[in-house]
């Protein structure tokens, strides 16, 4: 099996069917799809599952309220694909761009799609969340030197070599999660490639599209960037302090090319 895709939903009940069938048709030969329920009170596990009886290579993950990276990380746990990546349930991202996506992977150690690298196009998305979204990656760079061009697009993949070091070191359960998870493949050697991809924002799915939600997860994500910063610097007894030399040996083993950290790949 290539690829293992965590799906993470919360609440997702009025488009989790679509998304859920339109991946496990797009992948039903060569991945499975873990949909990761994080604490619902709708009927979003009941559709899974319903969907998972008619497509074998859909699990459901029934998880109480761990937030989007918990659920990320708790689908990651259970993967069994040579890669493991994760897309956000609102099929912002569509089942081929991700597969792109995976195309780009299989040069690197992984891949991330972009919704601000040159080449990119996007649908739909808000002043409000375009202002925020500038805002947080202004602020990665400073903290942490990522110089990646999106850090918060919901489609990442990545080899599985690398799992071992992201599942001992994560911790970060709300929207920085996936600032948590590029700082330790960074520290761990992995070289990635960002893809520009073709995103189209979806109704109802911008935490920081207005201005409460801007307030309220701004709020926790910056929090969680300072606890990294300073958990980076020494601070967390030594989380990110080193690679991981297992997974850089077998990066470089297993690399076909040389890749740089953070180019962009066009198709």
């Amino acid at each position: 099996m290539e690829l293992s895709l965590v799906i993470p939903a919360r609440n997702e009940a009025k488009r989790i069917d679509a998304t859920l069938v339109a991946y496990a048709v797009e992948f039903a030969q060569d991945a499975e799809i873990i949909v990761a329920v994080n604490g619902s009170s709708d009927s979003t596990a009941e559709i899974a599952h319903r969907i998972a009886a008619a497509h074998p290579n859909v699990r459901v993950l029934d998880l109480p309220a761990v937030g989007k990276g918990g659920a990320v990380r708790a689908g990651f746990a259970i993967a069994r694909g040579t890669y493991a990546g994760f897309v956000d349930a609102d099929m912002a991202t569509a089942p081929r761009e991700y597969r792109r996506i995976l195309e780009a992977a299989r040069g690197a150690d992984g891949a991330i799609g972009s919704r601000w690298a040159r080449g990119a196009t996007v649908h739909g998305r808000s002043p409000l969340r375009a202002v925020a979204s500038r805002m947080f990656l202004a602020l990665v760079r400073v903290l942490f030197g990522l110089r990646y061009a999106d850090t918060q697009c919901g489609a990442k993949v990545f080899h599985r070599r690398f799992l071992p070091a992201y599942l001992a070191a994560s911790h970060v359960s709300d929207l920085a999660f996936d600032v948590e998870l590029l700082l330790i493949l960074d520290r761990a050697g992995a070289r990635l490639v960002e893809v520009p991809t073709i995103w189209v924002s979806q109704p109802g799915s911008a935490a920081l599209g207005s201005p409460l939600g801007f307030l309220r997860h701004g709020v926790t994500m910056v929090r969680s960037l300072m606890r990294l910063w300073w958990q980076a610097r020494g601070g967390g007894a030594g989380r990110f302090a080193a690679p991981a030399a297992d997974a850089r040996a077998g990066a470089e083993a297993e690399r076909p090319g040389i890749v740089r950290t953070g180019t962009d790949v066009r198709k």
